[in-house]
């Protein structure tokens, strides 16, 4: 009787250890299963704040690239405009010298009309301004950019400038999509291209992911890309080769 009493006391000891492995690695799966989902979520997590990077990047890149070319813009017509007022005066000036002693001299307007006339069509036939014309009566006047750019320029000559100041502000464009990235907790920004033909920026940016239930070496960082317009001059449509 005491044999089998161990017998069944032995037994009952190997179902107990038996039950407790069987919970203790019930209790590890679960664990595993509930890292699993962790690292899933962190997916997620990761690729939102790698978006939210890749959108602040390209939205600085354009913004740094639209101020630059409306400056640009602007002092180059700020320089035609002071030539043509220098211009201006040469010829009234010319023609006023030219008047003999005994000739009676044409009015200023009627001079005006003579010098815008020339002007036009020196400049391809466009039209002046009427803006530009009452500056240049008046320099107070306040001459609006836009029709002034198309005048000296003309479409052509507005998008070539506007396609070089971007490119010449690449660096500074760059550096502040970079900014933007790292402060929206993104590690660099990998690409940035200027795509001439939709006069937009194209940024990817990346940040390297931690998980749990993988080593870091064994996952590529996680990127994103977003493409913002520049933002052309208004009446303008901007294309760069």
């Amino acid at each position: 009787m005491r044999q089998i009493k161990r017998v069944k006391e032995h037994i009952n000891n190997e179902r107990g250890s038996g039950m407790l492995i069987i919970m203790v690695g019930m209790l590890m799966a679960a664990i595993f299963i509930a890292l699993l989902f962790f690292d899933f979520s962190n997916v997620f997590i990761h690729k939102r704040v790698t978006q939210t990077g890749a959108d602040a990047a390209a939205l600085a890149a354009a913004k740094s690239s639209r101020e630059y070319m409306e400056d640009e813009l602007q002092k180059e017509t700020q320089k035609e405009l002071e030539a043509l007022g220098a211009r201006w005066e040469a010829f009234l000036a010319a023609v006023l010298a030219a008047v003999k002693e005994d000739e009676e001299p044409p009015s200023e307007e009627e001079i005006l009309a003579d010098f815008i006339r020339k002007e036009e069509a020196s400049h391809g036939g466009r039209s002046m301004p009427g803006d530009v014309v009452s500056w240049l009566r008046s320099p107070s006047v306040e001459v609006e950019a836009n029709p002034a750019m198309r005048f000296f320029f003309g479409d052509a000559g507005v998008n070539d400038l506007a396609c070089e100041a971007v490119r010449d502000n690449f660096d500074n464009a760059r550096k502040e999509a970079e900014k933007f990235a790292k402060e929206n907790q993104n590690d660099k920004v990998k690409t940035l291209n200027f795509i001439g033909e939709d006069f937009r920026v194209y940024v990817v940016t990346e940040r390297k992911a931690k998980f749990t239930t993988v080593s870091d070496e064994s996952i590529s960082a996680i990127t994103s890309e977003a493409s913002v317009k520049i933002g052309e001059p208004k009446a303008f449509t901007i294309k760069c080769d």
